[in-house]
């Protein structure tokens, strides 16, 4: 597929690598810039420097051929036009637009349908944020997670804690429950092959696929869960904090910080009528957090611009005896964060941009993928596929007797409305929709191609008289 990227940021360059490793043909628009002139020396694809506004830089960029556009600068009323744009006069077929602003998200429905926006999918990071964090929320014990088969199952990941009932057997006894699957074991961050028959030790991470009305149930056994939380601290500064914080408030006492004066007297209008204090104060001021005793909240969740601030403040609130604390961190790996981590860890640091590519990748990705999601900064994953009519490799044949590509772990089928585990015996029917988790993330592509038909075959058509 012939793609155009407009917005050479982080968000745009890591979507460019995912698409080029996938066999696409990536053309990256974007104002001179000294990152932008090395981008094609690192990563197979066009670099067309200039304004995506100009008709004539899209046609340098190969617009009259482009399937995709995908706008992702960091102006809204930039990615519209563009999206407009490339329609209006390219009749691109496809377009997907980066939007941040509250009040156009508030409007997503009738702005963006088609009729009266030409832009097919809408990213909202801080919305996309927001939701995976409520999810973590609501489990307990697991570090980060996708939603599958229409949201009926998770797949994520766990560290065996000090409590666990399973600790010190095998592997296998976690799937005692058939709609609970192991799909991966890391130990000391290194993937572990054959893992079913490893005996759990403190400090495993378990990537699991399980029906989520099971997930609590699942979890506990990797080690004791938090009880309820009543009260959430929110180190707030983005709009990805107001999110959260506005959903929080539905379910939850909040107490959000807002270290800028007038951020906080405006979200002072926006949050009078909910469930939301609001406190102009810095989060990782220990007068503060004592004066309004933040450690006796249930959880604790940095969401500042800062992730070195994310970070400090987690661990101070950790320190002070908060049971759970979550760092936000955007543009720092977790490698650079290491310096900063001392004995008092946070219990999660939650990159968002992986859960931001996820759904954008989810949005582009064809070939019979219906989800992904990445884990690992981005080296693994998870993805539910569609097995295809026609799929001869795959459709009536066992599980056992099919050759899967290295590294590819399954964990259910979605068969209509029924929940099947991935066991050996297992035949799969055209219309599956399988969920697996993937050691190497650039494996999907093979997956995928076993899951669909090969290019010969076709399809039996039925001749009325």
């Amino acid at each position: 597929m012939n793609i155009i990227i407009v917005g050479a940021a982080r968000i745009g360059r890591e979507l460019a690598q995912y698409l080029v490793s996938m066999g696409h043909a990536v053309t990256m628009i974007d104002e001179p810039s000294a990152e932008l002139s090395t981008l094609s020396d690192r990563l197979d694809l066009r670099v067309v420097q200039g304004d995506a506004l100009s008709p004539a830089v899209l046609r340098r960029a190969g617009a009259e051929n482009t399937e995709l556009l995908v706008a992702v600068t960091s102006a809204d009323e930039f990615n519209i036009a563009v999206c407009a744009l490339g329609y209006a006069l390219f009749a691109i077929p496809r377009k997907i637009a980066r939007i941040r602003t509250p009040d156009l998200l508030a409007e997503a429905p009738a702005l963006f349908n088609g009729q009266a926006l030409p832009i097919d999918h809408v990213i909202a990071p801080e919305h996309i944020t927001a939701a995976d964090i409520l999810d973590l929320i609501e489990l307990p014990g697991c570090s980060c997670c996708g939603l599958f088969a229409d949201e009926r199952v998770v797949v994520g990941t766990a560290v065996c804690r000090r409590g666990g009932k399973l600790l010190g057997s095998q592997v296998a006894a976690l799937e005692s429950d058939s709609k609970a699957r192991v799909v991966g074991l890391y130990r000391q961050h290194e993937p572990i092959r054959n893992f079913m028959h490893e005996t759990l030790t403190q400090g495993d991470e378990i990537f699991f696929c399980v029906e989520r009305s099971r997930a609590l149930a699942f979890l506990s056994a990797l080690g004791p869960l938090d009880a309820g939380s009543k009260i959430i601290a929110i180190a707030g500064g983005t709009h990805a904090a107001d999110e959260l914080a506005r959903n929080l408030s539905l379910r939850y006492r909040v107490k959000l910080i807002e270290p800028d004066p007038q951020r906080a007297q405006r979200l002072q209008t926006r949050f009078h009528s909910n469930n939301v204090e609001l406190f102009y104060a810095d989060p990782c001021d220990p007068d503060f957090i004592h004066e309004e005793h933040l450690y006796d909240c249930d959880r604790f969740i940095a969401a500042s611009p800062s992730d070195e601030i994310n970070v400090i403040a987690g661990q101070l609130l950790k320190r002070y005896g908060c049971p759970r604390t979550l760092a936000v961190i955007s543009k720092t790996t977790l490698s650079d964060l290491s310096s900063l981590l001392g004995s008092a860890d946070v219990d999660v640091l939650f990159e968002p941009r992986e859960a931001v590519i996820s759904t954008m990748l989810s949005d582009i990705y064809q070939d019979g993928v219906i989800k992904l999601r990445l884990f690992n900064s981005g080296r693994s994953c998870a993805a539910e596929i569609l097995v295809q009519e026609g799929s001869r490799r795959v459709v009536g044949h066992k599980i056992s007797d099919i050759t899967w590509p290295n590294g590819v772990n399954l964990g259910l089928v979605l068969r209509g409305r029924k929940l099947l585990p991935c066991t050996p015996d297992l035949e799969f029917a055209s219309g599956d929709r399988l969920i697996a988790y993937l050691n190497d993330q650039a494996q999907l592509r093979r997956l995928s191609e076993l899951l669909r038909p090969r290019v010969s075959w076709i399809p039996k058509v039925r001749l009325w008289s």
